[in-house]
């Protein structure tokens, strides 16, 4: 049976206040997530060729916005082969649709074992994937924490990406 793997993309300047949302369709073994997410936030690791990079989204699972179709869109991925890896990880593979077209890809997905809604997603990918949406996946760099020794519960988001910095005067 085909899948529609096609998204809704715009210009950015079509829109201007609107932020472009995360489109994900992903069902596999013990993990479900759909819908269009503007609450997300990036983190990216440049490789020698810098149009090659890493991007790990920590996307609010709660931030669908109504109307999503009206939105702009980042990407899409639609996948339905999801193998569990342990630990709230999960290996995807699907397609990811961008301004340029769809291709194959595979991601691995995140959830902090317990009941939150934070999901982080790790691919790879070229910055031309994105279109003019490579200037909304830099302006949201935030950094946050890998799973290691001092942080075995998974990924977690840095306390600055949910609160305001206050300005700061100087005497």
């Amino acid at each position: 049976m085909p899948v529609n793997t096609s998204a809704y993309f715009q210009s950015a300047g079509s829109a201007p206040d609107a932020r472009r949302s995360v489109e994900l369709d992903i069902a596999g073994e013990d993990f479900l997530l759909q819908g269009h997410f503007s609450d997300w936030e990036s983190g990216l690791a440049f490789g020698p060729d810098l149009d090659q990079v890493r991007v790990r989204l920590a996307i609010d699972a709660t931030s669908t916005p109504g109307g999503a179709g009206d939105r702009p869109s980042l990407f899409a991925f639609h996948g339905r082969k999801v193998e569990s890896q342990g630990e709230g990880r999960y290996r995807a593979v699907g397609t990811f649709s961008g301004p340029r077209g769809a291709k194959a890809m595979e991601m691995t997905l995140e959830s902090p074992l317990g009941h939150t809604a934070l999901i982080v997603v790790t691919f790879s990918a070229k910055k031309q994937d994105f279109g003019e949406g490579w200037h909304d996946l830099i302006a949201n760099v935030v950094p946050f924490g890998e799973p290691g020794p001092d942080n075995e519960d998974g990924p977690v988001r840095s306390a600055h990406a949910w609160l305001v910095t206050p300005p700061i005067a100087a005497a």
